[in-house]
């Protein structure tokens, strides 16, 4: 009888198992080209630049290439105007053109607090399921 009850917690215990990795995978679904624009910008005004890199640029190997320098100057030049102009208020997309299923524009502009706008374009291109920015 002990038996049965230590395979039915053992049971339990790989059925919460199965229910928070698939709770983990809501979390690092793969995002569009729209969320990871803003993603790539909020996690930058953070001072998140890694986790902003994952956003943009995820780990593969059409990421991998296209993650580096421009990339980081990016990343500098959001925190240099941040320490300028005051944090990161807004992320505005103002437009976002499909060319092909493979490749999307996104056009936007970041709000900082003192009001100043800086525009910024990023094309994307799809990996298999996922969206790399290329700058």
């Amino acid at each position: 009888m002990h038996r049965v009850g230590g395979f039915r917690l053992t049971a339990v215990l790989l059925l919460a198992l199965l229910l928070a990795a698939c709770g983990e995978s809501d979390t690092y679904r793969d995002l569009s080209p729209a969320e990871s624009y803003e993603e790539f910008f909020t996690q930058l005004g953070r001072g998140n630049t890694n986790s902003a890199l994952e956003k943009l640029a995820p780990e593969g190997a059409l990421g991998d290439t296209f993650r580096g320098g421009a990339y980081y100057m990016m990343a500098r030049n959001v925190s240099d105007q941040i320490e300028d102009h005051g944090r990161l208020r807004e992320v505005q997309i103002d437009r976002e053109d499909a060319w092909s299923e493979e490749e999307v524009m996104i056009d936007g502009r970041l709000i900082f607090d003192d009001g100043k706008e800086m525009p910024v374009a990023i094309r994307f291109t799809r990996e298999n399921d996922r969206w790399v920015g290329q700058l």
